[in-house]
C-alpha cells in the first residue's frame, strides 16, 4: 500500500482498511487507497447490495518503519490528525471506584468526553468542540469521540496519532481518568483504549461496523458542548479523524515514542520504544527554540529538503546548536553501496543557528574518517533572520 501511494502522487488519497468479507478471522483485513468521495460511494453501493460496511481509517505515522516510509511522511504533509477517543467497556462492569459504579452506564461515555473537553481547553489553550458517536450492543457500551480544536477561529490539527498520544499520556498522568478504571480477569484496565494511537493503528469510520459482530454501525450521538441552536449533523468528511490542512494549522507538539509490540506469546504489551542513545536535552532549551520564529522557518526548509526528517527526536545542544538524527541511511555523498545509501549507518544534521549554517554528516566509519560533510543552504532571508537574532548588540531577555 505504501508503494502504491508513492506511485499515485494524489494528495487526496487516504489509507483505508477493511475487514475482509472473504476470510473470517480476527485481524484479517484488506487495504485500499481511497479519497472520501470514493469511500462514500462504495459504502452506498455495499448498502444497496446488502454487504456490511467494515471500513477503518489507517493512521499514517511519523515513526513508520516500512521500507517506503516516505509514503507516510508525504501523506502527513497533506493531512493532520484530530484528537480522538475510543471508549469501551462491558456492561455490567466491575468498576474500581464506587462513584463510577453508581453512574448510569449509558452516561459514562459522555462524562469521559466532558472531562476530555475540559482538559483539552486547559492544556492546549484552545476552544474545543466534540463530535460524539456511539456503537452500543448487548452487554457492551462503546463511544468514539473526535475533537475539533480552534485558536482564533482556525482549526488546529496534530502531526499524527502519536502526537495525539502525547496529549493522552499527559491527560492520564493528571490522574483523573483513573476513576474510569475497572477490573477484568484480575487485570486493571481503563475504559479509554490508549492503544489506538500507536503506529498504523485503525479507527472505525462513521457508518461502519466490525465484520460479523452485533455491534451495528457507528452512529451519530451528539455534539459537546451542545450548540444553542439546532446545529445540523456534520457531513461525512467532517467525521474523519484525518483532515486536510486546507485552512487549518498544526500544533507544535512532539510525537510520543510509545509503541505496541508483540511478544512471542502473541500477547500485546505496552513498552517504551528503544531509540538511539540521545536525549532531547534540557526542557528549557526546547521551549526556547519552540518560541523562536527563525527555528520554525528552519524546520520548514529542512522538511522540504528531507521529507522523512523527524524534529521530535532533535537534540538541543545549547542556545545556538541543534543535532538532528536522520532516519534515512542515504549518504550525503552517495558513498553507500545501496544506491548511495549505507546498509546500517544513518546520517545526521547539525544546525548552527548563530551562523545560519546547516551541515549534513554521515555516520559511516569511512566517511567519518575523511571528515566528510555537506553544507545545506537556507534561503537568504532565513539565514539573515537566524544571524540577526544572535548578533543583536543590545541585551535581550528570553522568558521561559
Amino acid at each position: 500500500m505504501h508503494f502504491h501511494y508513492s506511485a499515485k502522487k494524489d494528495p487526496t488519497l487516504r489509507f483505508i482498511a477493511e475487514d475482509n468479507p472473504n476470510i473470517r478471522g480476527h485481524g484479517i483485513r484488506r487495504y485500499w487507497l481511497m479519497d472520501v468521495k470514493t469511500l462514500y460511494n462504495t459504502m452506498k453501493q455495499n448498502t444497496t447490495n446488502g454487504v456490511e460496511n467494515c471500513f477503518y481509517e489507517l493512521m499514517p505515522s511519523s515513526k513508520c518503519t516500512h521500507s517506503d516510509m516516505t509514503a507516510c511522511s508525504t501523506m502527513l504533509q497533506h493531512f493532520g490528525t484530530r484528537a480522538y477517543l475510543d471508549i469501551e467497556f462491558k456492561d455490567p462492569c466491575d468498576w474500581v471506584e464506587y462513584k463510577t459504579a453508581e453512574m448510569d452506564p449509558s452516561m459514562i461515555g459522555l462524562e469521559i468526553a466532558k472531562q476530555f473537553h475540559q482538559y483539552i481547553e486547559d492544556y492546549m489553550d484552545c476552544k474545543c468542540e466534540l463530535i460524539i458517536l456511539k456503537s452500543h450492543r448487548a452487554h457492551k457500551k462503546s463511544w468514539h469521540v473526535i475533537a475539533k480544536m480552534f485558536r482564533n477561529g482556525v482549526e488546529y490539527l496534530f502531526r499524527d496519532s502519536l502526537a495525539v498520544l502525547t496529549l493522552i499520556e499527559a491527560w492520564f498522568a493528571d490522574g483523573k481518568v483513573a476513576s474510569f478504571d475497572y477490573m477484568e480477569s484480575d487485570k486493571r484496565k481503563n475504559a479509554i483504549d490508549n492503544s489506538v494511537y500507536f503506529r498504523h493503528k485503525l479507527f472505525r469510520i462513521f457508518g461502519n461496523q466490525k465484520l460479523g459482530s452485533d455491534s451495528g454501525p457507528l452512529k451519530w450521538d451528539q455534539y459537546y458542548p451542545e450548540p444553542v441552536t439546532n446545529k445540523p449533523k456534520p457531513n461525512f468528511e467532517d467525521l474523519f479523524v484525518l483532515q486536510s490542512y486546507n485552512n487549518r494549522c498544526m500544533f507544535d507538539i512532539t510525537s510520543s515514542d510509545s509503541c505496541l509490540s508483540k511478544q512471542k506469546t502473541s500477547t500485546s504489551r505496552k513498552r517504551r520504544r528503544v531509540e538511539p542513545s540521545f536525549s532531547h536535552g534540557h526542557l528549557a532549551l526546547e521551549q526556547f527554540y519552540f518560541g523562536l520564529a527563525a527555528w520554525k522557518e528552519v524546520k520548514e526548509c529542512l522538511q522540504r529538503r528531507f521529507p522523512c526528517i523527524d524534529f521530535g527526536i532533535a537534540q538541543f545542544k545549547d542556545i545556538e546548536t541543534i543535532y538532528i538524527p536522520m532516519r534515512t541511511k542515504q549518504c550525503p555523498f552517495n558513498n553507500g553501496s545501496n544506491n548511495g545509501a549505507h546498509r546500517s549507518n544513518h546520517s545526521y544534521l547539525y544546525v548552527y543557528m548563530s551562523s545560519g549554517i546547516c551541515y549534513w554528516f554521515c555516520n559511516d566509519e569511512d566517511c567519518k574518517r575523511k571528515n566528510l560533510k555537506k553544507r545545506i543552504d537556507f534561503p537568504p532571508d532565513v539565514t539573515m533572520k537566524m544571524r540577526a537574532f544572535y548578533q543583536r548588540k543590545k541585551e535581550i531577555t528570553v522568558r521561559i
